[in-house]
């Protein structure tokens, strides 16, 4: 049956997270920016009725917290970059996928250049394909996010996959688009790869070793909300005895599973927060509003630190987003 297929292809240049919201169709992500230093972003989106594949290349570090599709399964996998690359601050091997059931929590951290394929499908679509193969269903993973481990060369194989379908896309919406009986033979080549990729798929770690990284991210996020509970710039002692742990394990947890002191982590998430509400302030905010609310009760201090990581200062940032037509002066 003929279904609507389109390809869409985004690059964008320049500090400004906000430019990156759509990143993956269906999900809400917040994104943080470590550097200013290299901010160029490629984001590809094939569609093909009720799958999706899409591809996004970050040349600089960075951090995406939030949620995937409610809809579907995804299945991603790093197609570059998966040394310096963590999901939910578990590490990455070199034929790992992940599997992410539909609307699970995904804390993406690339500390360098990186560049990731998402697949995004019905389940029940994904099981029919196994069955009418294999004469099985997948024995996919459970509720939480989780990586399997290909076969050597499964991950190459699904790269040349995705980046052939991307180029054929790339090249037919110059001359009328794909049509109906292509897109249903992308459509089944796709599905066909990732079966035959996940078939004999492995757990990538072992079951204790799992449960310790979904510990240790739950804790990660929780010792952040805490953060940012209160607006006010808790110490690592404050935090470390709400949350039950020593200040010298936090350090150690934080620092092997986002690669950063837990200090840095908070103040990169309060950083960040500055920097897009200065994107999007009204005509009467101020600089002192912005930097009060995300915590920062001293202004030099405050725009030294927003001058490192972005590479202006604070009043610049809210110059130019008064500056664009519509702004509402």
């Amino acid at each position: 049956m003929p279904f609507e297929s389109t390809y869409l292809r985004h690059a964008y240049s320049g500090f400004e997270p906000s430019h990156a919201f759509d990143i993956v169709y269906g999900a809400s992500f917040e994104h943080r920016l470590l550097s200013s230093q290299r901010a160029n972003m490629e984001h590809e989106r094939l569609t093909l009725g009720e799958i999706r594949l899409e591809a996004g290349r970050y040349d600089f570090p960075v951090v995406a917290r939030g949620s995937m599709p409610r809809d579907a399964l995804c299945i991603g996998f790093m197609a570059e970059g998966s040394d310096v690359t963590r999901y939910n601050t578990v590490s990455i091997g070199p034929d790992d996928i992940q599997i992410y059931p539909a609307g699970v929590e995904l804390l993406y951290h690339a500390c360098a250049s990186s560049r990731w394929v998402n697949f995004t499908i019905p389940e029940e679509r994904l099981q029919e394909a196994a069955l009418a193969r294999t004469g099985r269903p997948l024995a996919l993973p459970g509720p939480a996010a989780s990586s399997v481990r290909l076969r050597r060369g499964g991950r190459i194989a699904l790269t040349c996959l995705a980046n052939d379908a991307m180029s054929i896309a790339k090249s037919l919406e110059l001359t009328g688009g794909i049509t109906a009986e292509l897109a249903t033979e992308m459509c089944q080549s796709l599905v066909t790869g990732y079966v035959d990729a996940l078939i004999g798929a492995m757990p990538a770690c072992g079951a204790e070793a799992s449960v310790t990284e979904q510990r240790h991210h739950h804790l990660i996020m929780a010792c952040e909300r805490l953060a940012l509970s209160d607006g006010t710039d808790l110490t690592l002692s404050e935090i470390a005895k709400r949350s039950g742990y020593s200040p010298r394990a936090l350090q150690l947890i934080f620092r092997r599973s986002v690669g950063m002191t837990p200090g840095r982590w908070f103040l990169n998430v309060r950083l960040n927060g500055a920097l897009r509400d200065l994107l999007v302030a009204g005509p009467t905010c101020t600089v002192s509003e912005v930097a009060f609310k995300w915590g920062f009760r001293h202004m030099s201090r405050f725009s030294e630190q927003y001058h490192k990581v972005f590479g202006e200062l604070p009043g610049r940032t809210l110059s130019r987003s008064r500056d664009r037509p519509g702004c509402g002066r």
